[in-house]
């Protein structure tokens, strides 16, 4: 993507420290995000004023202490977690697998919440954790239940050509015909996943519910895991305005 005002390119250098998965160096982000070195500076020094980023004293950069009250005031006030907190918690006591909400947001399917399955062999997954929107359950749902005006330009981001964005595109047909996503060691090996979009009353996605739990034990009662998380998705879906 192409950002040209200096917020927009303020703003990138944020997302872009929230979804790296250590700290990052002003050369590293310059050399990411195509921006001038000096730039990237002059933008750093004004996350680090705000207290949006911080400094680990190697010259590494990630998310400051302020990221976290945003993070904190997102779970207190956002509708959809609320709605969704006690549907994810009977799914993951109902199913004793790890459930999550997701959402997609600049090309990524992002986790806004989680339960964590209670067994000891579970899904490692995090709250926060972003995933590029094309491979698994629940970037595929969160596809296929875009607009194509929106859908289309994130395929093309990820270098998919065209004669396989037809592919896709008949996949999620097939998605919504059933109103599920599954998947099967897509991300992590040995990790089997379903997902249900969550829209609202005009039918606009807003995100998916996703189960996530070890193959070995998920493959032989998936049509249960299924429908049940297609009935959370389903009743916090009529919730919506």
């Amino acid at each position: 993507m192409n950002y040209n005002t200096p917020t927009d390119r303020l703003l990138q250098i944020l997302v872009t420290l929230g979804q790296s998965g250590e700290a990052i160096s002003a050369k590293e982000l310059s050399e990411q995000l195509s921006q001038p070195l000096s730039s990237t500076y002059r933008h750093l020094k004004t996350l680090l004023r705000w207290g949006l980023a911080e400094e680990n004293g190697q010259g590494r950069y990630l998310p400051g202490p302020a990221c976290l009250q945003l993070a904190k005031k997102f779970d207190r006030e956002a509708v959809l977690v609320t709605l969704a907190k006690a549907e994810l918690k009977r799914l993951a006591e109902q199913s004793q697998e790890s459930v999550a909400l997701m959402v997609p947001s600049n090309g990524q399917a992002i986790c806004i919440e989680l339960v964590d399955s209670p067994q000891p062999l579970r899904c490692c997954y995090q709250k926060g954790l972003a995933q590029p929107l094309l491979v698994g359950a629940s970037a595929r749902v969160l596809l296929a239940y875009m607009d194509e005006a929106q859908s289309l330009p994130i395929l093309q981001a990820q270098g998919i050509e065209s004669e396989e964005i037809a592919t896709y595109q008949r996949n999620f047909a097939e998605i919504r015909a059933t109103g599920y996503a599954v998947s099967l060691s897509e991300i992590d090996d040995g990790i089997w996943g379903v997902s249900a979009p969550v829209v609202d009353s005009r039918n606009r996605l807003l995100g998916a519910i996703s189960l996530m739990a070890p193959a070995i034990r998920a493959q032989h009662r998936s049509e249960r895991l299924i429908r049940w998380t297609q009935d959370v998705a389903l009743r916090l879906s009529a919730r919506l305005d």
